[in-house]
């Protein structure tokens, strides 16, 4: 067997036969040579070369068109080789169909070997198309319709007692303007008819080296050489097609080991050999049957192979077998969910409902799946949640620093107290220091961290506890603290206890320093009252003041902090009721 010496236009030599009679006559007719050029031909490139032939560009001065001439470029062949040279032109010129290439002339050039001239395509072979994967100029419809026209023209030529022998990406050429043509006849075989290579294998080591094809396409009898090949053969080529154009790798590998691979038997799936895919099952199980091993259990003819790709194009779909298979994903889908394997249940349901729009209990289980929360979550929804968490605390730490800016309103009522000047100091420093934090972690790239924001909070809590006593106004602040940090940032439970543990010593570690003796005293209860010893009480209005300012900002803090928490509580949770709701109109009763 020839491996393969395919051409840049898909021509291919790879087998001698017998000429028939009428063959032979023609051959004998062809006494009177051509010229190629000067008269009728204006030859220009080659175009291709096989192992036996040749393909030129030229010019049909008489009709004034493009052509491509196909001939020997052996200077001494054999008869034998001009007897199969002949014949592929004679064969292709009898299949008139609109994808095999017309034969416009077969003749003699000057030296006397035969030619012939043909259409000159324009296009691009399926094999490139699918190593390139452009799937925006090639979507699979197209090469799904460029398929099944494929298969009438083979059907044609079966009806014509034709075998091609050669079906494969490389032999197959989509036009620039929709058109599809297949090529490469030159081992074409006429039912009956026996090759010199068929006949003498009496094992199948020997049966692999006389087989006539290309490995890796040939059904199981081809590559046993058998003597007896059908439509069936052809069959088994085209399926191997379109298994490549569904699940974009070839069915069997090149060489002796896709000899080996079809007299063996493969799963031809692409669903199963392509599960990253999208696979109708329709054409799923096409695949399957085209390849049988065995051909009394492969799809008889080429139409039928065709047709049933073309009804699928036309939106024909089978059912049953769509319902079948749902209730199988749906069937796989609740076991999954039922031992937390929720990657696959969603996966299946989908699966389930994309094969049965009308299968409520698959609508409801991802509903199941979308509404009830894991008991753990995946990585990626870990790793998912913790971008999002990071982009809601930059948006709330740029808030926040304007926010904090509201310490600065204590220094104006501070000064006109005439309190000491450290405290005037101290809270500007701190709020300064912590709003710069704060607008710097709110800035893209840059990862929010707590612990400096609850010390420097912390510190600003120590400072006003020692101006209006802990209790006062430290509780508060401590509080609000505690829903911007706790309710944002990504903490464990223990970091969350540790941030409560740090604000509650906050406002009560000064206290214990001044029941200690520590710090002067701040706030004491006796005889059913509570009295406060602060320096900035120095007058009953200006108390006053103070105390309704300070009420003011944490009203508006906590006010700002908790509604926009609530909005974004309330956009999850209706973003995923409306996804619920969607997939629950997939469902709906229709009457």
């Amino acid at each position: 067997m020839e491996d393969d010496p395919t051409t840049e236009e898909g021509f291919q030599t790879h087998t001698v036969s017998n000429p028939t009679k009428l063959e032979r006559k023609s051959l004998r007719s062809l006494t009177e040579p051509t010229r190629l050029s000067g008269e009728r031909y204006r030859i220009g490139e080659r175009i291709g070369r096989g192992g036996m032939g040749e393909v030129i560009a030229a010019h049909d001065e008489q009709i004034d068109r493009p052509v491509a001439i196909k001939r020997m470029r052996d200077a001494n062949p054999s008869d034998n080789q001009i007897q199969r040279f002949v014949r592929e032109a004679q064969i292709q010129g009898q299949l008139e169909h609109p994808a095999i290439v017309p034969v416009h002339e077969l003749g003699r050039d000057l030296d006397g070997l035969p030619y012939f001239a043909m259409k000159k395509l324009a296009g691009t072979t399926l094999a490139e198309i699918l190593a390139a994967g452009d799937t925006s100029k090639y979507p699979r419809q197209r090469l799904l319709r460029a398929f099944a026209d494929t298969c009438l023209a083979i059907e044609l030529a079966h009806t014509r007692g034709i075998l091609h022998r050669d079906i494969k990406p490389e032999n197959l050429i989509l036009g620039d303007f929709g058109e599809t043509y297949v090529l490469d006849w030159g081992v074409a075989k006429r039912l009956g008819e026996l090759d010199e290579s068929e006949g003498r294998a009496d094992s199948v080591e020997t049966a692999i080296g006389t087989a006539v094809g290309t490995a890796g396409y040939m059904a199981p009898e081809q590559v046993r050489g058998e003597r007896a090949l059908d439509a069936r053969a052809d069959v088994y080529s085209l399926g191997c097609v379109l298994f490549e154009i569904l699940a974009g790798k070839r069915l069997h590998p090149r060489g002796q080991a896709g000899l080996t691979s079809a007299l063996e038997g493969v799963e031809a799936r692409p669903s199963v050999r392509a599960p990253d895919r999208t696979t109708p099952p329709e054409l799923d199980a096409l695949c399957a049957r085209a390849t049988a091993t065995d051909r009394a259990d492969r799809i008889a003819t080429a139409r039928e192979l065709g047709e049933s790709v073309q009804r699928f194009l036309d939106g024909d779909r089978d059912l049953e077998l769509r319902r079948t298979l749902a209730l199988h994903h749906l069937e796989t889908a609740t076991a999954a969910f039922a031992a937390n394997d929720r990657r696959v249940a969603m996966r299946e349901a989908g699966l389930a409902i994309a094969l049965d729009p009308t299968l409520r209990a698959a609508a409801e289980l991802i509903s199941r799946l979308m509404l009830e929360p894991p008991h753990e979550l995946p990585a990626e929804v870990t790793n998912e949640l913790e971008i999002q968490s990071q982009g809601i605390l930059r948006r709330r730490a740029r808030m926040a620093s304007l926010t904090n800016l509201g310490y600065l309103l204590f220094i104006p009522l501070l000064a006109a107290s005439g309190s000491d000047s450290w405290y005037l100091v101290a809270i500007a420093a701190l709020t300064l220091v912590n709003a710069g934090i704060l607008y710097y972690m709110s800035r893209p790239g840059v990862a929010f961290v707590a612990w400096p924001i609850v010390v420097l909070n912390s510190s600003v809590i120590v400072v006003i506890g020692r101006l209006f006593s802990p209790f006062l106004l430290g509780i508060p602040l401590a509080t609000a603290m505690i829903v911007g940090v706790v309710a944002g940032a990504n903490l464990s439970r223990r970091g969350a206890v540790a941030v409560a543990v740090t604000l509650w010593l906050a406002v009560v570690g000064p206290w214990l320093a001044e029941r200690a003796g520590l710090l002067a005293t701040t706030i004491d209860v006796g005889d059913g009252t509570m009295r406060l010893h602060s320096p900035i009480f120095t007058s009953e209005v200006g108390s006053y003041v103070i105390l309704a300012v300070c009420t003011a900002v944490i009203i508006v803090a906590m006010t700002l902090m908790t509604g926009r928490m609530r909005q974004t509580e309330r956009t999850a949770r209706q973003h995923l009721h409306v996804q619920a709701w969607q997939l629950r109109q997939l469902v709906a009763d229709r009457t």
